[in-house]
């Protein structure tokens, strides 16, 4: 773990030296900080911040309590990119805040959910029962995708803006019969009886042609050549995490179990509808004409749009900047 951790730290310092301009000392760098919240698709970012592994890079952690509050820090300013939902970026961009996706994350493949008490299980109860959601992206976008699934109207049922950090609070004093929701609040939930009706694996056509990926979007005015080689380091220490996770479980379940708000040993179980996404899939995703990203965001777009989930005119600023993705697989 030292050689490693060793590394590491010499290629960010590497980094470090490029984004000073070449040895001109920590004081040319601009500090660069990084908006994330609790979602294991997030974990490495939140593993590469315990190991220490930004410093040398000048790129600092702001850790947030969801994905509003994340996007609300980039509208102030108070960091240059977040970790969000590709949805997210692209309600944001309509709304006047330039952002562009340097890289992904994670690809939902169950792990965003809609829960039922028991008293709702049954699909007789649906009808007329009170639907909480995010009223943002994904929250909106998993409940359309439910009641077409579900062969129900949005007008069968009571929809209910519920942020994600009163989830809980809100299932806890019953102010909702269903919830969409995601992990780890889902599979705390769950343990206390939630029942699960549907995930993001069970996505009707034409819901199923759009991935629900998590990216990391950093505002127009940070994607710049100066600041490629940290924003390079920092994607290199989100791939090093992904490892650390694969190669050093305690010690991840250690530092991440906090985080996630739940006991060490179920750390990992929060995985299981989840695949996090390396250097060859940012490669598919973002680089040259063959690119997924921007087919995705095309169909993503329409289906908002028809289903009334965006609002005014995008940004012209191009959506995918893949400068930070490398030619070379890092070792």
């Amino acid at each position: 773990m030292m050689n490693r951790r060793g590394i590491l730290r010499g290629a960010l310092a590497s980094a470090a030296v490029l984004a000073a301009g070449g040895g001109t000392g920590c004081a040319a760098r601009e500090l660069l900080r990084v908006a994330y919240h609790p979602w294991p698709g997030y974990a490495p970012l939140e593993l590469a911040r315990s190991l220490d592994w930004w410093e040398e890079a000048a790129v600092q952690a702001l850790r947030t309590g969801a994905a509003s509050a994340s996007l609300q820090a980039l509208r102030e300013g108070r960091v240059a990119a977040a970790a969000l939902t590709l949805d997210e970026v692209i309600g944001a961009r309509h709304q006047g805040l330039p952002l562009r996706v340097m890289g992904i994350l994670d690809i939902s493949l169950g792990a965003d959910q809609v829960l039922a008490r028991p008293s709702h299980a049954d699909p007789a109860q649906w009808r007329g029962a009170r639907l909480g959601h995010e009223n943002n992206a994904v929250g909106e976008l998993m409940a359309v995708a439910w009641l077409q699934a579900a062969g129900l109207q949005a007008s069968d049922v009571q929809m209910v803006h519920v942020p994600f950090d009163r989830h809980e609070a809100a299932w806890h004093q019953h102010e909702v019969d269903l919830l969409v929701t995601f992990e780890p609040t889902a599979g705390r939930l769950r343990h206390r009886g939630a029942v699960p009706i549907f995930d993001s694996a069970q996505l009707p056509a034409p819901w199923a042609i759009v991935a629900i990926v998590d990216v990391l979007a950093v505002h127009a005015r940070f994607a710049t050549g100066r600041h490629t080689p940290q924003w390079r380091a920092l994607l290199a220490s989100v791939w090093a995490a992904q490892r650390h996770l694969n190669e050093l479980p305690e010690d991840s379940r250690y530092r991440l179990a906090p985080w996630l708000d739940v006991p060490r040993d179920e750390v990992f179980a929060l995985f299981a509808g989840l695949r996090l996404t390396g250097w060859r899939d940012n490669r598919d995703w973002l680089v040259g004409d063959e690119a997924r990203l921007p087919a995705v965001a095309d169909a993503l777009r329409d289906l908002m749009r028809r289903n009334g989930l965006l609002s005014g005119t995008e940004v012209d600023t191009p959506l995918v900047w893949p400068d930070t993705i490398g030619t070379e697989a890092p070792t």
